[in-house]
């Protein structure tokens, strides 16, 4: 028996792929609704699709611009060198939750983890106030950013998080180009403004500390009434550490509570879905789990720390002047010829071309 602990999108997408490979699985989500409550941007880049085929049931809009914000509200736009989507979050984690329980796996919703006793593991049926103590063979923790097996298994280690708070508005934008404003407005991370169409966007920002004051500023910055708001989203999104084990005898960790998030944009969700084809990989061929992920993602994630960590050094005016370079028609050609989930290759080519860049490197030293 495989039991996963958490019914987002990696738990039942790592439940799909096991159970595709004849394994028997089981889910245990606490939440009375897959899906809900939503706290994502919902925006994926195009190799979303080289995971997942991408579906009208799911899809909310397509984008292939981008503009870029700085303090002195100078902007750049860009051309995305592949077009990027805006899903339902909730329809999505739902799409992977039937995808898995047509596979064969049991979900069991409103079930929360909180514990172990000997050689299993105790499950609170949050219905009926009851605790069941469950045998397993193989346990996965798909339980986010505060993981509970992770603490439970001396897994957690030291993590630390943004925090994020989103509303959907009825708000008049470009429906195929989304917004992103830097500074120290947005310390740490930056403001978005993500259109599911011509009349509602999705507006943002997420920061390590005062997340609620940013946000509100950036609210009234964009004039945002009260009235405006269809609904509120808030979390929180861990920063990579590669210091945490993923891996305990036959304990596992994957997507969001082994902190498998890029640090630049806070995106989890493709890192997540890769990590989990790599876990279910790992136990259908009986190989090492935590070798095998860092093998594949892991250098991505820590060149998203390092960008991460030299942007937390910028000043309003390095961000000013980082725009007024980007506007330079040869640096636009080079960031608009790259797909940004590869930054690696936009950083060479920008030293390469432009050796101003050099000087926002010198600020990770």
């Amino acid at each position: 028996m495989i039991t996963i602990i958490g019914g987002g999108p990696v738990g039942c997408y790592t439940g799909y792929l096991l159970a595709k490979a004849g394994f028997k699985v089981e889910i245990f989500e606490e939440h009375g609704i897959i899906g809900k409550p939503f706290q994502c941007t919902g925006i994926v880049t195009n190799s979303f699709k080289n995971i997942i085929k991408l579906r009208k049931e799911f899809l909310v809009n397509i984008l292939d611009k981008v503009k870029v914000f700085a303090p002195n509200n100078d902007f750049v736009e860009l051309k995305l060198k592949k077009e990027e989507f805006v899903i339902d979050r909730v329809k999505f984690d739902q799409y992977l939750a039937n995808k898995s329980i047509n596979a064969g796996t049991s979900v069991h919703l409103n079930h929360k983890f909180v514990g172990k006793e000997k050689d299993k593991i105790i499950i609170k049926d949050l219905k009926n106030k009851k605790f069941k103590k469950i045998n397993y063979k193989i346990l996965i923790g798909a339980d986010g950013p505060l993981s509970q097996v992770a603490k439970t298994f001396s897994l957690y280690g030291k993590r630390k998080f943004f925090v994020g708070h989103q509303v959907r508005v009825k708000f008049k934008t470009y429906p195929d180009c989304y917004e992103t404003y830097f500074g120290k407005n947005f310390p740490n991370f930056f403001g978005w403004v993500v259109p599911e169409s011509d009349k509602v966007a999705r507006i943002g920002l997420a920061a390590k500390t005062n997340s609620v004051l940013f946000f509100n500023k950036f609210l009234n910055m964009k004039n945002i009434k009260e009235k405006d708001i269809i609904d509120r989203q808030s979390g929180i999104i861990p920063i990579y550490n590669s210091t945490i084990k993923t891996q305990k005898d036959n304990v596992f960790l994957v997507g969001d509570a082994a902190t498998q998030v890029k640090a630049t944009t806070g995106g989890g969700l493709i890192c997540g879905l890769t990590t989990a084809q790599c876990l279910a990989e790992s136990i259908i061929k009986n190989e090492d789990y935590e070798k095998y992920w860092r093998k594949k993602v892991e250098k991505d994630l820590r060149l998203h720390l390092m960008i991460r960590n030299i942007l937390n050094r910028f000043t309003d005016k390095d961000y000013n002047y980082l725009i007024k370079l980007t506007k330079k028609e040869r640096v636009k050609k080079i960031i608009e010829r790259y797909d940004r989930d590869f930054p690696m290759k936009i950083l060479f080519k920008l030293l390469v071309h432009e050796p101003r860049f050099l000087l926002f490197l010198g600020k990770l030293f």
